[in-house]
């Protein structure tokens, strides 16, 4: 079996589970006890926030633990409108968004936020002056996310901060499929709020984080025993934010060191190898404006997952493993313009830092005798 589906999710860092483990049985105190063993409880968490402060070049104060991306993402849309008391209902998101961005704006809408959707090219790359017809005073926040899960095209996300600032708006991006891929600094991006995933930057599953911007008085998400700076109350996921911060001492190695360039190479290979030997293969997303690790592709008259059923070794997907396609096909691809039959198409191969190029010429085999034995 060929695992090319990290974009669903990553499995533990042999690291990041070693640094939990002690903390599900030895270290097991609540860090709001006062004695000094759940003390210590309370400075492993304050390290971990350190590291995951680090990757996006802030400060510790500035990370919110949560459960995940979707959390993050809810918490991002819903409280942007609580921010502005009323007085701003507007929220513009990409057309290309994670359903946990796009169903709760949906939802949204219907207590009477007004939203509205950011076309993208066929590279699938936000429009900018469409981004800039949309935006005025009403608007409260707009939130595009940094990389999409499907196609991987990476959005330019300071220029969209820069233009939805000149109105005042607050500004999110969920980057939960770039972190740990590519290097993100919130300075950089000029975010007020940015989701962090934990399970796609090999830390466990149900852990995550929201950064928001020193100063943003966003409102609580959940109220308690005010844990968390008071804005998400509730005993924390210990053994889930040590394995998260972990995860992101790893992360800074691993993109300080080539990996993000030794995993293009092998994509890129991929890539060749089934544009020079299929005939009617489409590759989607941005050229150079992409991930690392992503390669979303369609053969012309299969569906993806006809492909995938024809290559049983490969474990890789067929668009964002949070929704099912429709007949009408993946939703990125029929925003990006792309005929339903087309759309229907899509393989999603996405590598992981265990990847090998071996691997990579096994897929790139499997994948071209299937096409080349039916047509």
């Amino acid at each position: 079996m060929i695992y090319l589906d990290y974009n669903a999710t990553t499995p533990v860092a042999s690291e990041v589970l070693t640094a939990m483990l002690p903390y599900f049985t030895d270290k097991f105190y609540n860090p709001s006890s006062s004695y000094p063993e759940a003390q210590e409880i309370r400075v492993a968490l304050s390290k971990a926030r350190s590291d995951v402060a680090t990757l996006l070049g802030t400060v510790s104060e500035s990370i919110i633990w949560t459960s995940g991306g979707t959390e993050s993402n809810n918490w991002a849309l819903t409280r942007s409108l609580w921010y502005w008391g009323g007085q701003r209902r507007r929220i513009l998101i990409s057309a290309i968004e994670h359903p946990s961005v796009m169903e709760t704006a949906l939802a949204l809408q219907k207590d009477g936020a007004e939203i509205c959707l950011i076309p993208v090219n066929g590279d699938g790359m936000i429009r900018l002056e469409e981004l800039d017809a949309l935006l005025d005073e009403r608007t409260a926040l707009v939130s595009v996310m940094l990389a999409n899960n499907e196609i991987g095209t990476i959005q330019p996300i300071a220029e969209v901060a820069q233009r939805a600032h000149r109105v005042g708006a607050l500004v999110h991006t969920d980057a939960s499929q770039a972190i740990g891929k590519i290097p993100v600094n919130v300075s950089s991006l000029d975010v007020d709020m940015l989701t962090v995933a934990g399970h796609k930057v090999y830390a466990p599953k149900g852990i995550g984080a929201l950064f928001i911007r020193p100063g943003l008085d966003i409102s609580p998400w959940v109220w308690g025993g005010g844990q968390e700076h008071g804005k998400r109350s509730g005993t924390e996921n210990v053994p889930g934010i040590i394995g998260l911060g972990v995860a992101a001492q790893l992360a800074n190695e691993w993109l300080n060191h080539g990996g993000p360039s030794q995993q293009t190479m092998l994509r890129d290979q991929l890539q060749n190898d089934l544009m020079s030997s299929i005939s009617h293969c489409h590759v989607f997303g941005h050229s150079t404006m992409r991930l690392p690790n992503t390669l979303a592709f369609a053969i012309e008259g299969w569906t993806g997952a006809e492909v995938l059923a024809a290559c049983p070794e490969l474990r890789a997907g067929t668009g964002s493993a949070c929704h099912s396609l429709t007949d009408e096909g993946a939703p990125t691809l029929r925003a990006m313009g792309f005929p339903a039959d087309l759309a229907r198409g899509l393989v999603r191969i996405s590598l992981g830092r265990q990847t090998t190029a071996a691997e990579i010429s096994r897929a790139a085999y499997l994948l071209v005798q299937a096409i080349k034995s039916r047509n």
